[in-house]
């Protein structure tokens, strides 16, 4: 996948979608190693080369920026050492082992190691696993929606058949499976 890194290919594709095709800049390295160091992780290979190759978010209301971590950090909005925790999962997680957590629906703090990528409403996200055997892998969070939370492909192969289902890589090789 040489091709899925390159900027101008991503854009190229992405500008039959208008204005929702937009992406955010590229981060600077700088402020990728800042915020690792402040959460103690290291992104992902794929994710990290994307945010620093390709763009920080979008298209649309696709993926969250990176700097929302970085302002969520600074807010403590992750518990201390939150990323740096390994996630606990391997294999998908029915809703039903939620139910009994906590009555207000905060189940985060069991999904240790993963971050919001993207939200796709009616609580249901697409979460990023940065620490733990399942580091690099998108999950999809349906816990809300009673679902669970159901294992994914790698981010770079997760990617390719998000921007497929958008309609805006035909021809592009897809990923091993559909999971958008």
């Amino acid at each position: 996948m040489d091709w899925m890194w390159n900027r101008h290919v991503i854009l190229a594709a992405l500008t039959e979608l208008g204005e929702k095709g937009r992406l955010g800049r590229p981060c600077r390295p700088d402020e990728v190693l800042d915020l690792e160091r402040r959460l103690d992780v290291r992104l992902p290979d794929a994710y990290r080369d994307f945010v620093l190759r390709v763009g920080d978010g979008g298209p649309g209301h696709g993926l969250w920026p990176l700097r929302r971590s970085v302002r969520w950090a600074d807010r403590g909005v992750y518990a201390p050492r939150y990323l740096a925790t390994p996630f606990p999962f391997t294999s998908r997680v029915p809703a039903e082992y939620f139910e009994d957590l906590d009555e207000e629906d905060h189940y985060d703090e069991v999904l240790t190691g993963s971050m919001i990528l993207a939200e796709l409403g009616h609580g249901t996200y697409f979460r990023l696993v940065v620490t733990g055997s399942a580091s690099g892998q998108v999950w999809r969070d349906e816990v809300r929606g009673e679902r669970g939370l159901i294992p994914g492909l790698d981010f770079g192969d997760w990617y390719v058949n998000w921007l497929r289902r958008l309609g805006v890589l035909k021809g592009m090789p897809a990923g091993r499976r559909r999971l958008v």
